[in-house]
């Protein structure tokens, strides 16, 4: 009598069963590591660019306008230590993180730490966790020494070309990028102009026009260094010519 696999359900159909299970089960992704391909990347990517983007967008208005650090200092710090515990987590996510050798996805612990460590990006990690905060217990109050968080910008360009690639509308998004590269610009170019008027005593025409009545206020010393920034990038308007060398 014949007891092989010659009908279904037999004992050696169901033993290949098996072993195509067990097959399965070893090539199946551990969940402590990260497919840069899934929505979870994606989505901490999301939350990574949201911190490096305040932190670009709020030093330098705060370095250059006190009033506005000392009026919210609690919710400053509380923004400030979620970003650093975000960027801290992005080290240990990157720890864990997959990546192609000869087009097949590599989920070995050792060589996604070696491959981490060795990158240019672990570095840059580290340079921008540098606690030059503590400085401000020496120093006074001055934000911009978290400027090395803006190492971090490398991860923003991940989530730009992630965004391209899942997007139906690629060329919007490419506008909005831009729009934003623009407004960030004139942003800092107008800090720029009222810290180097303030610095100079906001002497001659050139400069911010602190001494002009109604010109004390936060939101006329901002609206007014953007506005001259906005003049001066898009190279429209008459502006004062420079008085000084350093004008």
């Amino acid at each position: 009598m014949d007891t092989g696999d010659d009908g279904d359900g037999g004992p050696s159909s169901q033993s290949t069963a098996s072993t195509r299970r067990r097959r399965r089960r070893r090539q199946r992704l551990p969940r402590t590591v990260v497919n840069p391909d899934e929505n979870f990347y994606f989505y901490w990517l999301f939350v990574l660019t949201v911190c490096v983007l305040y932190n670009l967008w709020t030093l330098i208005v705060r370095q250059s306008f006190p009033e506005l650090q000392s009026g919210a200092t609690v919710l400053w710090f509380t923004c400030d230590g979620f970003s650093d515990a975000v960027f801290l987590l992005d080290v240990a996510v990157q720890f864990r993180t997959g990546y192609l050798e000869q087009g097949l996805m590599v989920y070995d612990s050792k060589k996604l730490a070696g491959h981490y460590v060795r990158s240019r990006a672990f570095l840059m990690d580290l340079c921008a966790l540098l606690p030059l905060d503590f400085l401000q217990f020496y120093l006074g109050m001055q934000p911009i020494l978290r400027f090395p968080r803006f190492l971090k910008v490398y991860r923003v360009y991940d989530y730009y070309y992630m965004v391209e690639s899942r997007t139906v509308y690629p060329n919007l998004w490419r506008v909005v990028n831009l729009v934003h590269i623009l407004l960030i610009l004139a942003h800092w170019f107008g800090c720029f102009y009222y810290l180097l008027s303030e610095a100079q005593g906001f002497i001659g025409v050139w400069g911010y026009p602190y001494n002009e009545p109604g010109y004390q206020e936060l939101t006329r010393k901002y609206l007014g260094s953007l506005y001259w920034s906005t003049l001066t990038l898009t190279t429209i308007g008459d502006l004062p010519t420079p008085g000084t060398n350093v004008e």
